[in-house]
C-alpha cells in the first residue's frame, strides 16, 4: 500500500467518524480569520411522504407503535412507544423522521430531557444527512432544541458540543471553532471537544496542531484507541517516526478494530 492509499484509509476512518465532510478551515490557530406521511422538517411544511421508500414490514411496526403513541389523535406520555417508534425510523435510516416525533414529545411533554432527546435526535439526522440543503435543515433544527436545553442547563458541554459541530458545517464556520476552543478552556480534558478538534486539524492538514490537541486527549484518556492512532498519524505526518511507531504499536496492543489496527500496520511497514 503506498501513501497515498494510506491517506485514503485515514480519510475512510474520519468518515466513519463524520468529520472528514467539513469545511476546509483554520481551526487551531490563534487567528479567528481565517398513503402515510411521516415528518421531516427539512419540508417547508414539516412533513414529507415517505411511503414509498419505507418497507412494507417496517410500515407495519410503524403503525403498531404511532397507535400506542396517539390516542384519539392525541399524543400519550408514553416513552417506550416513542423508543420503539423511533427505533424503527433509525432501521431504515429515517432518522429525520425520528426526530420528528421526539421534537413533537418535546413540545407536548415540556421537559429538558425531552428537549435534550429531541436535539440529540436531530443531531443524529445531522450526522447522516448527506446533502447541503438537508445538512442546513438538520443543524438548524438541532440548535433549535439544544437552545431549550441550554436556557435550563448552560453549562452542558455535550449540547455546547454538538451544537459547536452544526456550525462547524454551516455557512460560519469559525463560530463551531470558537465554541469548541471555548469548551476546552473551560473542562480541558473534555474528550468529546478535543477529538473534534484533533480530527478536523487532521481533516485540513495541520497536523502539528492536531498532536497538541491529541496528546492532551491521550494524557487525560490513555486508552483511547482512536485518539492514540490518530495521535500515531500526526506525529508521523510531522516527522516524528519514534513516537509515531510507539502509538501504532500501543494501537495493536490494546486490541483495536481490525479497520484501524491494518492501517496502523501499514503506517509501522512505512516506518520500518
Amino acid at each position: 500500500m503506498n501513501k497515498g492509499q494510506i491517506a485514503l484509509l485515514v480519510i475512510a476512518l474520519l468518515a466513519v467518524v463524520g468529520l472528514y465532510s467539513l469545511p476546509k478551515v483554520v481551526v487551531d490557530n490563534d487567528s479567528d480569520q481565517n398513503a402515510q406521511a411521516f415528518g421531516d422538517p427539512a419540508e417547508p411544511n414539516g412533513v414529507v411522504d415517505h411511503s414509498s421508500e419505507i418497507p412494507e414490514e417496517a410500515k407495519s411496526r410503524i403503525q403498531v407503535f404511532k397507535d400506542q403513541l396517539f390516542v384519539n389523535d392525541e399524543m400519550t406520555n408514553d416513552q417506550v412507544a416513542l423508543d420503539s417508534l423511533m427505533d424503527v425510523f433509525r432501521s431504515i435510516n429515517k432518522y429525520d423522521s425520528a426526530a420528528f416525533y421526539a421534537v413533537e414529545f418535546a413540545t407536548t411533554f415540556n421537559t429538558v430531557t425531552n428537549w435534550q432527546m429531541a436535539g440529540d435526535a436531530y443531531y443524529e439526522a445531522f450526522t447522516f444527512a448527506l446533502d447541503e440543503q438537508k445538512i442546513m435543515s438538520m443543524g438548524n433544527k438541532t440548535r433549535e432544541a439544544y437552545e431549550k436545553v441550554l436556557a435550563a442547563d448552560p453549562d452542558n458541554f455535550d449540547v455546547q458540543h454538538n451544537i459547536a459541530m452544526t456550525y462547524v458545517s454551516s455557512s460560519a464556520p469559525m463560530q463551531g471553532i470558537m465554541m469548541l476552543r471555548d469548551i476546552i478552556e473551560q473542562d480541558p480534558s473534555n474528550q468529546q471537544a478535543l477529538m473534534s478538534m484533533g480530527r478536523m486539524s487532521i481533516q485540513t492538514g495541520q497536523f502539528e496542531n492536531g498532536v497538541d490537541r491529541f496528546e492532551s486527549l491521550v494524557s487525560y484518556y490513555p486508552e483511547n484507541l482512536e485518539g492514540i492512532f490518530f495521535l500515531g498519524v500526526c506525529y508521523y505526518e510531522t516527522g516524528q517516526l519514534v513516537k509515531a511507531q510507539a502509538q501504532f504499536e500501543r494501537v495493536k496492543e490494546l486490541g483495536a478494530a481490525e479497520q484501524i489496527v491494518t492501517a496502523a500496520d501499514e503506517y509501522l511497514g512505512r516506518i520500518k
